[in-house]
C-alpha cells in the first residue's frame, strides 16, 4: 500500500518549457552524488578483485541496487561497457534511460580507472587507454556533451592524485606532438564536493576533431582501506 502511494516519477516532455535540456543527466549526477559514499563498503564486502573490470561491475551493481532499494522510481539503469557507435573503444560504464520509447544509446558515460602503485596511472589524462584523452578526441562519447570518470584510489591519498593529474595535464599542454589534439593548461581539474570516501572534480575540454567541448565530472573514490 505504501509503495502505491508513492508517486511515479514522469520523464519530462520535450516540449516542457520548464525543464532543462540537461535534466536527465543532472538527476543522474545528483543520485550518484547521494550514493557514492556508500560504495567503498558495498566493495569491501564483495572484494573478490582489485581489477578495475571488477570494480566498475561492482559500481554499476551498486548504483542499480541502490535505485530498487529506494523504490526504483528513477528511470535510469547503469551498464557497463556501452557500444559506441562511430568507435570500436567502449567506455567503462553507461547510464541508460529504461523505458522503451527512449533510444537505446546512453545519455551519460564514465570512464573507469585505477590509481595504484601497479597501474599506468598517467593514463587517465593521456596515452594508448589515454581516458580523458579518448574524450577529447571523440573516440569516447562523441554524441555527449557531458560525461564523466571514476578513479578507483587504491594507494595513497586523493589530493596526492588530484595534484598528480593536474600535472600531467599541464605537461600534455607544454609539449604536445599529437596534430589530433589540443591540451590547455585550463582544463585542470576543479574541486566542486568531499562526500564520505569520495571526491568530486570537474574539467571542461576542448574536442578539436568536432570543433566542441566536453564537460566531464570525476569521483576520485577512496578504496585504500578496502
Amino acid at each position: 500500500m505504501l509503495r502505491d502511494s508513492q508517486p511515479t516519477y514522469q520523464l519530462p516532455q520535450p516540449n516542457d518549457l520548464t525543464v532543462a535540456a540537461n535534466h536527465e543527466v543532472e538527476q543522474i549526477l545528483l543520485f550518484i552524488d547521494n550514493h557514492i559514499s556508500r560504495f567503498p563498503s558495498y566493495y569491501s564486502q564483495n572484494q573478490g578483485s582489485d581489477k578495475e573490470n571488477w570494480i566498475s561491475n561492482l559500481v554499476v551493481r551498486h548504483f542499480n541496487l541502490c535505485n530498487h532499494e529506494n523504490g526504483g522510481y528513477l528511470p535510469y539503469e547503469f551498464s557497463k561497457n556501452p557500444p559506441q557507435a562511430d568507435s570500436t573503444k567502449e567506455t567503462d560504464i553507461g547510464v541508460y534511460i529504461n523505458t522503451r520509447n527512449s533510444k537505446p544509446i546512453p545519455i551519460i558515460e564514465f570512464e573507469a580507472k585505477r590509481f595504484s602503485e601497479s597501474s599506468n596511472n598517467q593514463e587517465y589524462v593521456y596515452g594508448k587507454r589515454g581516458g580523458i584523452e579518448r574524450f577529447k578526441k571523440g573516440e569516447h562519447s562523441g554524441h555527449l556533451k557531458v560525461c564523466g570518470m571514476f578513479a578507483y584510489v587504491q594507494s595513497r591519498t586523493i589530493e596526492e592524485w588530484f595534484s598528480k593529474v593536474n600535472n600531467w595535464l599541464i605537461n600534455r599542454s607544454r609539449n604536445n606532438t599529437d596534430a589530433l589534439i589540443d591540451w590547455m593548461e585550463g582544463e585542470q581539474l576543479s574541486k566542486v564536493a568531499l562526500f564520505k570516501s569520495t571526491e568530486k572534480f570537474t574539467s571542461c575540454h576542448r574536442r578539436k576533431v568536432s570543433n566542441d567541448t566536453i564537460s566531464l565530472w570525476h569521483y576520485f573514490i577512496d578504496l585504500t582501506s578496502s
